[in-house]
């Protein structure tokens, strides 16, 4: 790969090498929080954090988003985009793709100097963004 080829490859290892570093470094054990109206307050009955200016329904909101990301899913989804950039990061490979004419090629080829639209997109689900281009 050239090395805009590389750089996106490497951008997003990189980037899902970090995801999978912050999700180990989590407890592993089960994440369970009440709320009330004024703090998040822990199974002991200890406020863990004041709730500020959110009200409880959107606390219970942002707690439900955390829930969905615990660590062990942020590591299934690690290892399930690990499969995605190895099967289509390597050279000389075919996938699915818009071609030049904006036509869907079932066998679109990807050589040395060409990102395929999946490795693309998988990036930008990292952050990759045209600054990174």
């Amino acid at each position: 790969m050239t090395a805009q080829g590389e750089d996106i490859l490497a951008w997003t290892e990189h980037a899902i090498t970090a995801r999978e570093e912050a999700a180990n470094a989590a407890p592993r054990s089960p994440w369970s929080v009440l709320v009330d109206d004024d703090a998040l307050i822990a199974p002991d009955g200890i406020p863990v954090v004041e709730a500020f200016a959110l009200s409880g329904q959107q606390t219970r909101a942002i707690l439900n988003h955390v829930a969905l990301h615990d660590p062990a899913s942020v590591l299934r989804r690690c290892a399930a985009d690990r499969k995605i950039l190895h099967l289509h990061g390597g050279r000389g490979h075919s996938c699915s793709a818009i071609d030049a004419d904006g036509d869907l090629d079932e066998h679109a080829r990807f050589y040395d100097h060409e990102v395929c639209d999946t490795v693309r997109a998988l990036a930008e689900g990292y952050g990759w963004t045209e600054g990174e281009r």
